[in-house]
């Protein structure tokens, strides 16, 4: 049922979570899955270590001249990741990883103008873009929760870490939290309890491995390619070519991509 949340409560057999009306939610387990600013987890006090990129990532839905054969499209250059993401029809949805300020600089843009950079910044490879909704923009930080669980809580998703959009992966990761917490809880006796603390915490093993080792590996990419030593450049873009030359590896993070493992 809709409703803004106001306070979240723990009773030794329910979590309670009280709507701005009055009314009580109460059940045996509370999932939160609300995104990176969690209202939920706040409540529930469990710790994040919070590092910002001094980054946004501009998001917009565009339309495009040319077909995107359904395929998704990625740039990196001094400005920042720049990528096409596949709409139904001639329709794409941008995600441009960006330092502050040009972030702010591409909001504040005329839509034409706004439509114009991002249409260069993928050289033109979709031909004229065509805005359908405006720009917004949102901070992007490396979230790290040192406890997903507790009694009667799991986090899912963005209330449970955060990740650099530029790999692409963190919808993926979020998929794998609901799939494996849904995997468990379908396991259980009718007569367990599901907000146990032993319990959640066998959800939380199963996710923590795959959630940092890709929060590690997507933030050393964001470095790398933020370095600008000439050096440095030349190693990152002859890493990138070995990855492309050999299949096993390409394809390994083609399937992870669509969700694989």
């Amino acid at each position: 049922m809709p409703g803004r949340t106001e306070r979240l409560n723990f009773a030794p057999d329910s979590a309670l979570l009280t709507l701005a009306d009055g009314t009580v939610l109460f059940g045996r387990l509370l999932v939160g899955a609300d995104g990176r600013d969690t209202w939920v987890r706040q409540s529930a006090r469990l710790g994040a270590v919070d590092t910002p990129y001094g980054e946004k990532g501009v998001v917009a839905n565009l339309s495009s001249e040319k077909p995107h054969r359904n395929i998704a499209r990625q740039w990196f250059s001094a400005e920042g990741v720049l990528a096409y993401l596949p709409l139904p029809g001639n329709r794409i949805s941008v995600v441009w990883s960006t330092r502050d300020d040009f972030a702010d600089e591409l909001c504040a843009l005329p839509a034409e103008d706004f439509c114009a950079r991002v249409a260069a910044g993928g050289d033109m490879a979709l031909g004229q873009l065509g805005l359908i909704t405006p720009p917004a923009a949102f901070p992007l930080r490396l979230i790290r929760v040192r406890q997903a669980v507790a009694p009667r809580l799991a986090l899912i998703g963005d209330a449970a870490h955060g990740i650099h959009p530029l790999s692409g992966h963190g919808i993926n990761l979020g998929f794998q939290d609901a799939s494996e917490l849904a995997s468990l809880l379908a396991s259980v006796k009718p007569w367990h309890d599901i907000g146990d603390l032993r319990l959640l915490q066998r959800y939380q093993r199963a996710r923590s491995e795959e959630t940092a080792l890709l929060q590690t590996t997507t933030d050393g990419l964001r470095r790398l390619f933020r370095a600008s030593p000439p050096g440095l450049r030349g190693l990152r873009n002859l890493g990138l070519n070995l990855t492309d030359g050999l299949p096993f590896v390409k394809n390994t993070l083609v399937r992870y991509a669509l969700g694989g493992f």
